[in-house]
């Protein structure tokens, strides 16, 4: 665990000359804001409001979790064409701190957006359409059904290029907006890229007291922790076997 974290240290001094730390506090700032501002003089119901901003960050998710494993890559390598991690004692260790660095990261953006947010929803517009404790149970969903993700667009990133993470993030961008409709009924739970912006809307269904499909969110829940945990191992296992690649387009 100490190796491990003098691991991810020295990632996050790194990051210092990267727009991933301001990325990560300017984007759900701006995005809380955004809607607050339209929320406030907008005529929709307070359901309604709640269920879209959820939505549109779960569509947004996987391009900025793409975008963000792409500059990872791309730093490790321009930097010596990724030597620094390759050539180290514990590799895996090295791969698996800017991983969990990415995740901690989009952990810290996802709870400022939701919980930004809610408090301007619950305080400020005084809508009580669901609890304040709702808004920080939703981050936290939010960020778990995306960790596989996070994994995934990783390996991307590092064993092919940043173009195919990036490009392949803005496909499951919309493939999670035509998920969100009927069409992602009774598919989702198989489709990584619909699974946080479903298990919110699931939540929400819940608080507005409709009926909630049980089954359906809790075979989500399952597959979505069986297979992160298991490309968790399989990313664990490839990196120590990789032996370097093109990170350029």
């Amino acid at each position: 665990m100490c190796t491990l974290l003098r691991y991810m240290k020295s990632d996050y001094i790194k990051t210092k000359r990267t727009p991933l730390r301001i990325a990560h506090l300017i984007v759900p700032c701006v995005m809380a804001a955004v809607f607050l501002v339209y929320y406030a003089v907008t005529p929709w119901n307070a359901y309604g409001k709640v269920q879209a901003y959820f939505e549109i960050m779960g569509m947004g998710y996987p391009f900025l979790i793409g975008t963000f494993c792409a500059i990872v890559a791309e730093q490790e390598s321009y930097a010596g064409a990724y030597q620094a991690m390759l050539s180290v004692t514990n590799r895996k260790m090295a791969f698996m701190s800017k991983l969990f660095l990415l995740i901690l990261f989009g952990a810290f953006s996802v709870v400022l957006a939701s919980v930004l947010f809610g408090t301007g929803y619950y305080f400020v517009l005084k809508q009580h359409i669901v609890s304040y404790s709702f808004y920080w149970i939703a981050a936290f969903v939010m960020l778990g059904g995306n960790i596989f993700l996070y994994i995934w667009h990783m390996f991307l990133a590092l064993r092919f290029n940043k173009g195919i993470s990036i490009g392949l993030g803005i496909a499951e961008s919309l493939l999670a907006a035509v998920l969100l409709t009927g069409l992602g009924d009774s598919v989702w739970i198989f489709i990584p890229a619909a699974w946080a912006s479903r298990l919110v809307c699931s939540m929400m269904t819940a608080y507005s007291l409709e009926e909630v499909p049980f089954i359906d969110c809790s075979k989500g829940i399952g597959i979505c922790a069986a297979v992160t945990a298991t490309v968790l191992i399989a990313y664990g296992i490839w990196c120590c076997h990789w032996e370097g690649g093109k990170g350029n387009d």
